[in-house]
Order: structure tokens, then C-alpha cells, then sequence
């Protein structure tokens, strides 16, 4: 991405969002063929351009392409391409496609099978070496580096713009109202933007210019210093306004109607606050090793989060409808499969499969897993070529109204009827209550911290026996408290930051891995079941600024180091 060309490749991205999010009729442009940024200095412009600037620029689908440099043919949208990244980094699903190097993502060191063979990565430096060596202008959208960093700094763009603007915007009824609630919107999707920024790359650039950048790369952490503060300008503004008026006419337009469904309702105010401080607590969370973890670390967890989403809360989400031209993730089921790890890792998908790591992880008697997954017809075994292969004996269902559910419990995967999936972009009440729970459980409250690891299983309808109050040691709640992570959390994108800060992605000499793992291998009876191996993942933590950003804008003297030391 060319960032220091934003106008130039911003501007129909900006306009389409008030295009499609309005009627031409309304935005009183002379020629709608070449509009201009006039279009966006008018009440209905501005609100348009904070929906389609979001929604579009920051998450949008292969319908609505305007990130054409991510585009690897096999899918795009923030819903597939980067949940699925972080899905797959944390070894929750698996990925066997060369497309945007996914199969490149998840490809361990090494792994030891029962029987003590060890299997080394063919290609020597494993993950670090081919994603490295792929992070060149040459490979295109093949650049796994690429996709985030796409995404997060369009929709950084989109708040500049919006921010620019409303100052000097004239609005109807309750002008501060409706600027102010513009500001919140704008404020929090820029700190979101940085989060995900800071906490993916070694370095990010922080810029407040409308369709502008500068070379200063600053290091992951100021750029979850710079997150923090404009959530916090967020919240500034969120505490002065109250639900309805001029707050709930911004918020019903800038969130698209068909989102706007059960926990998908514009959240009031309050709400908002909670979504903020849930952020916070994972940006504080997810940045630092847990072996590094103070007792001041896990209070400012504990605090953030005690003040975090409650199980009512209305959340940031997507949704599905029958109308592609609005839908963010397509509708059917060949664009669902292609702008959602969700539908992807589904047996209809076909794209995306479970790990049998992650199923290894359910308890017996989860009703979770048994609504979920089923087996396979037969397992897959090796199905990519370059590297080590993982495999699965299983699928995770794509219900779509012929497949029978057990009331009560999550479905991961909701296909049919359109819109009852929810595709969740921030926090949710379930990891709001896991980060109050591992706080709890660091700093001695065992039992407290089971408790809520008991009230998200209840929630979700797992129907397993309690585990609070039932003589666990620190180590057997920890254990509780990893599972539930995995499994409560399922295709929300926070895999990979869980098995960084855990150290399961470090190479094995320095305390990384996971052994006790399921892993399929080939025998000359056939499929081997492996129930004891040892896997070397030796991930990079941070990722480096894509090579597409850098050959166009070189870092200034006394810049952060663009490339991750470890």
C-alpha cells in the first residue's frame, strides 16, 4: 500500500461510503460519475462517510473491494483474512492454502510423534524464514505482513477524514449532540485501529492527517499508548451524552440497520464506556507475557475489566443480509465462504479446518463441542505440500436450518437465516469475564476466578460440572482457565495474541511449544493418531512493517526498527 498516496486511493473509498449508505438524491452532487469531497461537508454526508468509512474501508468484503492489494483469490474482508490469520496463529483452525501465505502461517519447526520420530520443517527457518522472505513488493497480496496493516490504516484514515470534517459541519436539532457523538465514533475505531496495530506489528506509524502519513515508525507499545488515548477521548465524550436525541439518530444510521439485531442494537452510551475499558484491559492483556505479569499488572487488568461488557451489552458487531450490495460479509454461501473465517473453517467452507489441537482442548461432556463438530468422512492428512502438515478428523457444522441444534448452546457458525451469525469486531461480555478470571486466579482469588470461567460456560450452555469451590490448584485453574480461552472464545480472533503472551509460539529452548498434542500422521495401516507429540511452533511474536509500506515510505532517522527482533 502506497500510504502516502491516501488521497489518491482514498477518496472513491470515502464516496462510496456515502453512496451506498444513502440516497444520491441527498448528497447533491452535480456529477455522481467524479464526486468530490464536498459531498462529505453536509450532515448526510458525513454520517454516510462514518458508516461506509468503517464499515467499507476498515472491514469490507470482496463485494466491496477497495483493498485490491490484499486480494490473493481466495477471499477477502478483514472477517476472513485477518481473523483467520490470527485463528490460525494460535492453532485453533488450520489453513492448507498458499493464498495470502496462510499455509505459511501455522507452519511449526518441528514436531516429535508418539513414537519419537522427529519431523523437522523441510524448509529449515519454518514460519519466520517464509513469511520473511514473502514480505516483498514482488509477492503482492501473497505478503501475509500485508492484510492488517491494509485494513487498520484505511480505517485510521477514515476517522482523520471524519474528524476533519465535523467541526465544520452544519447539523439539525441537537448540533453537539451529533458532533460529539461523531467524535466518540471516530475516536473509538481509531483506537481500535491502533490496538490492532500495536499489537500485530513492531512498529506502526501514528498520524492524524486526513489522506496523509509520515515516515516516524514508532514501536508497538506507543502505538497502544497512542490507542489508549484516543479510546480515552472516546469516553470523554461518551460520558456527556445521554441514549436517545441527537446520540441515537447518529448511532441508528452509522451502524447499518440490518446490523442492528439483538446485541448488534446501537449500545447506549454506557454500553459504549464498557466496550472501551474491555479494549483496554485486552490491549494491556495481550502485549505482555504472562510470565512477566505483575501484581500491579494483573490490578490494572482487574480494574479495566471489572468495568468491562456485562452479559446485556449491546457490542460491536456484523452481520449477514439478503442484500450483498449492504452486506459487509456476503450473504450466500459462496461469499460467505470467502469474507468470514467463519463460514470458512465450516464444512460448506471448506477453506478453513479445525484443529485438532483446539478439539483435544474440549472437556468430555461439552455440549459446545457436540453442537459444534462432528467427524469427518474421512480425516485429511498432509494436504498442503510445502512444510509441516497438520490434519484434522473433524469439521465444524455450518447450520443453515437442516441441522439439528441443541437449545441453548452457542452455535459457532450460524449460516441460515441471514443476519443470525454474529460476527463480532471488539470485545464481547465472554472475554470480559476470562480476563477477570485469569486476573483472579494471578493474584490468588482461585475461586472467584473459576467462578467466572463457570458463568461464560453457563452462559455459552456448555452444560459441564462446576469447577469453582472444588479444591483446584493454581496450576489446575490455569489449565481451566487456557481451555476455556480457546474454546469460549472460538473464531474471535484473539488465538494468536493468547498463545503469544503465553509463550506457546516461542521456539521449545526458550520454554515455547505445547506438548501433549494431537497430531495426525501417516503410518502404512494408514491415519496415525498421535495423543502425546510435541510441537515447536518458534512463531515470530510481532510482525514486521510490510515491505509494500516501506519502499514508499522509508523509516526517518531515529525511527522504531520496522523488522521484529524476535
Amino acid at each position: 500500500m502506497k500510504m502516502k498516496t491516501y488521497k489518491k486511493i482514498y477518496l472513491p473509498v470515502l464516496l462510496f461510503g456515502v453512496i451506498l449508505f444513502s440516497c444520491k438524491k441527498d448528497l447533491n452532487v452535480s456529477n455522481t460519475n467524479e464526486p468530490t469531497l464536498d459531498a462529505l461537508k453536509t450532515e448526510v454526508g458525513i454520517v454516510n462517510l462514518a458508516a461506509g468509512g468503517v464499515f467499507i474501508a476498515g472491514f469490507g468484503d470482496e463485494t466491496h473491494n477497495y483493498v485490491s492489494t490484499v486480494d490473493d483469490q481466495l477471499g477477502m474482508g478483514f472477517m476472513m483474512l485477518v481473523i483467520g490469520t490470527h485463528e490460525s496463529l494460535g492453532d485453533n483452525i488450520y489453513i492448507p492454502w498458499g493464498n495470502n501465505s496462510f499455509k505459511f502461517n501455522d507452519n511449526p519447526q518441528w514436531w516429535i510423534l508418539d513414537n519419537g520420530t522427529k519431523v523437522l520443517n523441510p524448509i529449515g527457518g519454518g514460519q519466520i524464514a517464509e513469511l520473511r522472505l514473502r514480505n516483498d513488493r514482488a509477492y503482492g497480496a501473497s505478503n501475509a505482513f500485508l492484510p492488517e496493516w491494509v485494513y487498520m490504516n484505511f480505517l485510521n484514515n477514515s476517522t482523520n477524514n471524519i474528524l476533519g470534517l465535523v467541526d465544520a459541519t452544519a447539523f439539525s436539532g441537537d448540533a453537539t449532540a451529533k458532533r460529539n457523538t461523531l467524535k466518540a465514533w471516530a475516536y473509538w475505531w481509531k483506537g481500535y485501529a491502533y490496538s490492532r496495530i500495536g499489537s500485530m506489528y513492531t512498529a506502526g506509524i501514528i498520524t492524524d492527517v486526513p489522506n496523509g502519513t509520515n515516515s516516524n515508525y514508532v514501536v508497538h507499545d506507543a502505538m497502544i499508548v497512542e490507542a489508549t488515548k484516543n479510546l480515552e477521548k472516546a469516553a470523554t465524550l461518551l460520558a456527556a451524552l445521554s441514549p436517545g436525541g441527537g446520540y441515537d439518530e447518529i448511532m441508528t444510521k452509522v451502524i447499518p440497520g440490518y446490523i442492528q439485531v439483538g446485541k448488534g442494537q446501537i449500545p447506549t452510551p454506557a454500553m459504549w464506556i464498557r466496550s472501551i475499558k474491555t479494549m483496554e484491559a485486552r490491549n494491556l492483556l495481550a502485549n505482555k507475557k504472562t510470565k512477566d505479569m505483575t501484581a500491579a499488572d494483573w490490578g490494572n487488568v482487574l480494574s479495566l475489566a471489572n468495568s468491562g461488557l456485562t452479559a446485556t451489552d449491546n457490542v460491536f458487531m456484523l452481520r449477514t443480509t439478503e442484500d450483498a450490495q449492504k452486506s459487509v460479509v456476503d450473504k450466500d454461501g459462496n461469499g460467505g465462504g470467502s469474507t468470514s473465517a467463519v463460514y470458512a473453517a465450516t464444512e460448506n467452507g471448506s477453506t478453513f479446518f479445525a484443529s485438532e489441537r483446539m478439539i483435544q482442548d474440549f472437556k468430555p461432556g461439552d455440549k459446545r463441542f457436540t453442537n459444534n463438530f462432528a467427524l469427518r468422512a474421512s480425516p485429511i492428512v498432509n494436504k498442503r505440500g510445502r512444510g509441516l502438515n497438520f490434519g484434522t478428523r473433524y469439521y465444524l457444522k455450518g447450520f443453515d436450518g437442516s441441522i439439528p441444534a441443541i437449545p441453548g448452546v452457542i452455535k459457532y457458525a450460524e449460516i441460515i437465516p441471514y443476519g443470525s451469525q454474529e460476527y463480532h469486531l471488539a470485545g464481547t461480555y465472554e472475554e470480559n469475564e476470562l480476563m477477570i478470571a485469569e486476573a483472579q486466579i494471578n493474584t490468588g482469588a482461585i475461586n472467584q476466578g473459576l467462578a467466572r470461567i463457570d458463568a461464560v460456560r453457563n452462559f455459552q450452555g456448555a452444560g459441564l460440572p462446576a469447577v469453582a469451590n472444588t479444591g483446584l490448584t493454581l496450576t489446575q485453574a490455569k489449565e481451566e482457565l487456557r481451555r476455556e480461552r480457546r474454546i469460549g472464545l472460538y473464531l474471535r480472533g484473539l488465538a494468536f495474541y493468547d498463545a503469544r503472551r503465553w509463550s506457546v509460539i516461542d521456539d521449545v529452548s526458550k520454554g515455547g511449544g505445547r506438548t501433549g498434542a494431537v497430531i495426525l500422521s501417516r503410518g502404512a495401516a494408514g491415519t496415525l493418531v498421535n495423543t502425546n507429540a510435541t510441537i515447536n511452533y518458534n512463531y515470530l511474536n510481532y510482525w514486521d512493517v510490510p515491505k509494500n509500506e516501506l519502499e514508499f515510505n522509508a523509516p526517518a532517522p531515529g525511527s522504531a526498527p520496522v523488522i521484529s527482533p524476535f
